[in-house]
């Protein structure tokens, strides 16, 4: 410990987490240091040796020049040597002739001569040392004699020369040896001149001319470099060298013995050794390039390159698999303790909780946060915690404790505490919550809950009471209507008679979809499942709509799968009412083309299938911006809003009833051609129906029609009833008697499309009547109703007598002989169902509220009660109340103008038997009042 705090306080590198990597890392960088340096070492000796070996070449090399050199100067001066001085006045040169010897007479000065004599070996020696032998007299006119040349052909020195000669003998101490160079267009020569006589001035030069043709092979060796040859002037006399530059740098280095590296750059070019020669003051120098040096140690210099990287590689792969697997996992173990271990007091003193940690023994405060002190005070801890809530929690054995309390500034403080461990003691971690606001909100919401349930049954008041208000006074424009339909009236008034209902019915349809959108969004609109067939559906929905398709000239038509189940579960109801919608739209905005309904079977498992529904029509079509709006309520398309009215709820509405019953509504269209809307959804198949016999006799049916779609449909039907049917016209010749022709029109009925066939023939389309009408071997039917189709067929193959089924119906409905008591408030009303119930057979007694009715069934006898709901004074519910409490057994009939949910449940809570929602027809009241027919109570 004393350690690592002195190490501490040296420096904190190596007291952290991060010391063992940058003490590994500075290892690995003194190792690294050390295969450098030993690197570097090892190629400096390498380097040095080459240097060394490469100076003994060099030396060599001089030491064989200044031997070259030194030979010539021998041989010169042994030629001096044996030269004679005579008496004689003439100068006798006396040619060489073989195998003899040769007398030379030297000098050019009375009384100063010479004589020399040259054996044929001499000769033959100076020849193979490639020397000239020439005599220079010491006068300023002296002439130049050749005393042995070896070529035929030899130019005498140059007067320059000469001078050079004449001005050494001039001097105080005239030298006895020079040494003289000189180039021409052809070659360079060297000559070395020697005093004949070194004790008489006069006795004038014995030179040799030495070419330099010579004296290049001589020097030149490629273990030391390139070699240049500088006189006393330090003019460059020979070399082997082409580089300028060279000659320049070694020019300062003529002067003495040199041996070191040249050159004008950052680094050296060459490696020089230069020295002068013998005991003249000319200088020879040798050069190597530094390149070629180390070209001549790449494998060493490779070799230790390679060393180096891969040493220092690994020594750093070593390094990083080192941290990876131990330092970096150990630092990150201990940041990580370490900062769970200050995350876990931030978290304790900046938690919105009171934290503390209490030892179990003594109960002693371990650990607590600012919360905890504010929250339970500032007192002695061992006395302060003596509280109930301390005894509950340390009494507490098992698993966690909780508990609420409340402290003494008045504060509500939900307690949770648990058993632990810390710091090797058994404690009791213990959490307050503040819940003060809490309940306070739990208040507020509350409060708001009650005030929201406050303004929800205002809004289902406000609801009932605008749905009675409205629907009374439109069940008496829609009964009188109804009425004053079934009375005599010429044309013009039937004409104003159709447009007042065409308004009413919109206007009706307007609250129908304002209370539907309040019913879903209320949550008050909820499904009825029955059971339903789907073509006798699609008949109705056709039928309603096939005079406004035709007054606007519209192909309407359906086309209905033939594998559909026969009946069908679900909200069939709500189903029309989704049909409706599409369809009425469909025709709206239709001007020209057709509008089709189509029924098609997508998937069936087991008694569950899903079925499609779609309205396509070839109207205006929607704009692409506009198609995602649809579906909002009151949104209308741009430029339909002018010219066709609406509400923009039937859309929305059929949205929303779509995914009530677990079904998906999809739009396709485009701008000019049209729109289609389909619908999916899934139904039960009604199980326990027989299916529906095959009937049909196993004919063949020849199916013809414009469109290929609609043949298909209904050839598909007549298969499912037995016959043969097919698709097309027969091959003239190959129709057999007895065949059936069907012709399908999606309009008006055209000229006959095989208008040679002479068999029956069967005429469905879009605008004819609703029942089967033969005519001589002809029937005309309606496309969209399937069982006229089935009727035709059956009759054209003799299955039924032509008009066994048309029953004529009377139009008035059959007496009912019901005496009713009405309980109507409403004036218009009261006459309204007046007329009605005698249009029924009825006899009536009005009452204009409660109290009235109550006193007309305490003095006549009535079959049944006729109540409205909504009456000032005693209403429908408290009538039914008391009718049932003085023991009435009479059928209570309830009539409301509110549509909203629950409002059944109410008339059947109060004593009623059944309920009829405002404004309803003649049928319909016929429909509720039918079961009840010839029955006599007697009103106790």
């Amino acid at each position: 410990m004393r350690l690592k705090s002195y190490l501490q306080q040296i420096t904190p590198l190596l007291s952290n987490p991060e010391a063992a990597r940058r003490l590994l890392r500075l290892l690995a960088f003194v190792l690294s240091a050390g295969i450098l340096s030993g690197a570097y070492n090892f190629l400096l000796f390498t380097f040095n040796t080459d240097i060394s070996q490469r100076r003994g070449y060099m030396s060599a090399a001089i030491a064989e020049a200044h031997t070259f050199f030194t030979n010539r100067e021998a041989l010169l001066e042994s030629l001096s040597l044996s030269a004679i001085r005579q008496s004689a006045q003439a100068l006798i040169l006396q040619p060489l002739a073989p195998n003899e010897e040769v007398r030379l007479q030297l000098g050019d000065r009375p009384g100063k001569h010479w004589s020399l004599w040259l054996t044929q070996r001499m000769c033959a020696h100076l020849k193979s040392r490639h020397v000239n032998l020439l005599y220079v007299g010491s006068g300023p006119q002296a002439r130049v004699r050749w005393l042995y040349s070896g070529s035929a052909q030899v130019s005498s020195p140059s007067p320059a020369l000469l001078a050079r000669l004449h001005g050494a003998l001039q001097q105080p101490t005239p030298p006895a040896e020079l040494w003289l160079a000189e180039q021409d267009a052809q070659r360079s020569r060297l000559y070395i001149f020697l005093r004949l006589d070194e004790r008489d001035p006069d006795s004038g030069w014995l030179g040799l001319e030495i070419d330099s043709r010579a004296v290049s092979p001589t020097l030149a060796d490629a273990s030391s470099g390139e070699f240049m040859m500088f006189n006393g002037d330090g003019l460059l006399v020979f070399t082997n060298s082409t580089d300028p530059a060279l000659n320049q740098s070694l020019r300062d280095h003529r002067d003495g013995d040199f041996f070191g590296f040249v050159g004008k750059g950052l680094l050296p070019s060459h490696l020089v050794i230069s020295k002068p020669l013998m005991s003249s003051d000319w200088q020879l120098v040798y050069a190597i390039e530094l390149r070629a040096i180390l070209a001549g140690l790449w494998q060493q210099l490779l070799g230790t390159l390679l060393f180096c990287l891969l040493s220092i590689g690994l020594i750093l792969g070593l390094l990083r698999r080192f941290e990876q697997r131990f330092i970096t996992p150990t630092v990150q173990r201990i940041r990580a303790v370490v900062e769970s271990e200050m995350f876990s007091r931030d978290v304790i003193e900046t938690a919105p909780v009171a934290l503390c940690v209490l030892r179990r023994n003594d109960g002693q405060v371990v650990l607590e946060n600012h919360l905890a002190q504010q929250w339970l005070g500032q007192e002695d801890p061992h006395d302060a915690r003596r509280t109930h809530w301390i005894q509950q929690a340390f009494a507490h054995q098992d698993g966690p404790f909780s508990d609420y309390f409340e402290s003494a500034d008045g504060r509500h403080l939900y307690l949770s505490c648990v058993a632990t461990r810390y710091k090797g003691e058994d404690v009791l971690l213990c959490a307050f919550s503040d819940i003060s606001a809490r309940k306070q909100i739990e208040a507020a919401l509350e409060d708001a809950r009650r005030a929201a349930d406050t303004a929800n049954e205002a809004k289902t008041q406000f609801l009932a009471t605008m749905s009675h208000e409205i629907r009374t006074p439109l069940h008496g424009v829609l009964g009188t209507l109804e009425l004053l339909s079934r009375t005599t009236l010429d044309p013009q008034q039937r004409d104003y008679l159709r447009a007042i209902e065409g308004s009413s019915s919109a206007l009706l349809q307007l609250i129908c979809d304002v209370l539907d959108v309040s019913k879903i969004e209320a949550g008050q609109l909820a499904l009825v499942l029955s059971e339903f067939s789907a073509p006798a559906l699609v008949h109705e929905v056709i039928q309603g709509y096939s005079a406004a398709a035709r007054s606007k000239g519209l192909q309407l038509y359906s086309c209905l799968d033939p594998h559909l189940p026969e009946h069908l579960i679900g909200d069939v109801n709500r189903l029309r009412q989704i049909l409706n919608n599409l369809l009425s739209n469909a025709v709206k905005f239709t001007d020209c083309g057709r509008v089709v309904l189509r029924a098609r079977l997508l998937n069936r498992d087991g008694e569950r299938c899903h079925v499609l529904w779609q309205v396509a029509d070839t109207g205006k079509g929607i704009d692409e911006q506009d198609q995602p709006f649809v579906f909002d309520p009151f949104y209308q398309s741009e430029g339909h809003t002018q010219v066709i009215p609406g509400t923009g709820l039937g859309l929305p509405i059929c949205q929303r009833l779509t995914q009530l019953m677990n079904g998906q509504l999809r739009l396709v269209s485009e701008r000019g051609l049209g729109s289609s809307f389909s619908l999916t959804l899934p139904l039960e198949v009604a199980s326990g129906r027989p299916l529906a016999p095959f009937n049909l006799l196993a004919e063949r049916i020849h199916v013809l029609s414009p469109i290929r779609e609609l043949a298909e449909a209904l050839a598909g039907w007549l298969c499912r009833w037995g016959a043969r049917a097919q698709v097309g016209a027969p091959v003239p010749g190959s129709a057999h008697d007895g065949e059936l022709l069907v012709e399908v029109h999606p309009g008006a009925v055209e000229p006959g499309l095989l208008p040679d066939w002479g068999g029956p023939r069967i005429q469905a389309s879009a605008f004819a009547c609703w029942e089967a009408q033969p005519e001589a071997g002809h029937w005309q039917v309606n496309l969209n109703d399937l069982g006229a189709l089935h009727q035709a067929v059956s009759q054209a193959q003799g299955l039924r007598r032509a008009g066994a089924e048309a029953q004529a119906v009377s139009s008035a409905p059959e007496p009912l002989g019901l005496q009713v008591l009405v309980a109507e408030d409403n004036v218009i009303n009261q006459l309204i169902l007046r007329d009605q119930l005698q249009e029924l057979g009825c006899g009536v007694t009005l009452a204009s509220d409660g109290e009235q009715a109550l006193l007309a069934w305490q003095r006549e006898r009535f079959d049944l009660v006729l109540t409205d709901v909504n009456m000032p004074g005693m209403n429908g519910y408290a009538l039914a109340r008391a009718l049932r409490q003085q023991g009435c057994a009479l059928p209570i009939i309830g009539a409301t103008a509110n549509a909203l949910r629950g409002e059944e449940e109410l008339c059947l809570a109060a004593g009623m038997d059944r309920c009829l929602i405002k404004p309803f027809n003649l049928q319909a009241l016929s429909n509720c009042l039918a079961p009840y027919r010839g029955s006599r109570l007697e009103a106790l």
